[in-house]
């Protein structure tokens, strides 16, 4: 049986992320078990991976450690089907929106994470091209914080650099410039600083291009 640790390394989100987390307690998890996390986009799932140790923590020395809070409950998995749902009605309204707009965009795909507070757009279009509008009136139909992850954006993750990138859309809250990893009005780098999320890698935006190499 496995042992009793306190930080793991959980896979998250569609494109694949990966990060070190840590739980207020010891508990025993297992390779594939699905788990409550806290990451820079939000409260979302995630997907044990292994146990941390320290050779994972001298490769991934940049990684803040974001929280872990247990396993899916069965009313949690009821969450996660309903938000899976709305993530649906999500794709296909930034579809209409962006045909609405003239976009050269491909809208490729949508999580809503497990807080239903905030939600990531995946999409493809050139890093010119100013998709806030399409951000901004998303957000406002659905009342949700919104980051976007464009497939096409340059890996920048050799560095570990998150610094902001003109034009690379917005977290969506409202008061939200083409900042890429957050608003335009808050140099928080990891996203909103009004929605009070923390940083724990990299950007939202820029999810393609970090740590993609090894879902929910």
């Amino acid at each position: 049986m496995n042992a009793f640790c306190s930080e793991y390394l959980v896979r998250y989100g569609k494109a694949g992320e990966f990060g070190r987390f840590h739980a207020q307690k010891p508990l025993q998890l297992l390779k594939g078990d699905l788990v409550i996390i806290e990451t820079h986009r939000g409260k979302e799932t995630g997907e044990i991976l292994s146990p941390s140790t320290p050779i994972i923590a001298k490769f991934l020395p940049n990684t803040t450690v974001g929280k872990l809070y247990g396993t899916l409950t069965a009313q949690d998995d009821s969450l996660v089907q309903l938000n899976h749902s709305k993530s649906s009605l999500i794709i296909e309204a930034a579809k209409n929106i962006s045909l609405a707009l003239a976009l050269p965009v491909s809208i490729l795909d949508a999580e809503l994470l497990f807080d239903g507070k905030h939600a990531v757009l995946h999409l493809a279009t050139s890093p010119k091209t100013d998709v806030r509008d399409l951000i901004s009136k998303l957000s406002k139909d659905f009342d949700l914080h919104i980051y976007v992850e464009n497939i096409t954006q340059p890996n920048q993750d050799d560095d570990h650099d998150e610094s902001p990138v003109e034009d690379a859309g917005s977290c969506g809250s409202g008061n939200c410039g083409s900042k890429e990893g957050g608003c335009g009005s808050c140099s928080s780098g990891g996203g909103c600083g009004s929605c009070s999320t923390t940083k724990e890698k990299k950007p939202a935006l820029e999810a393609n291009a970090s740590q993609r190499k090894p879902l929910i």
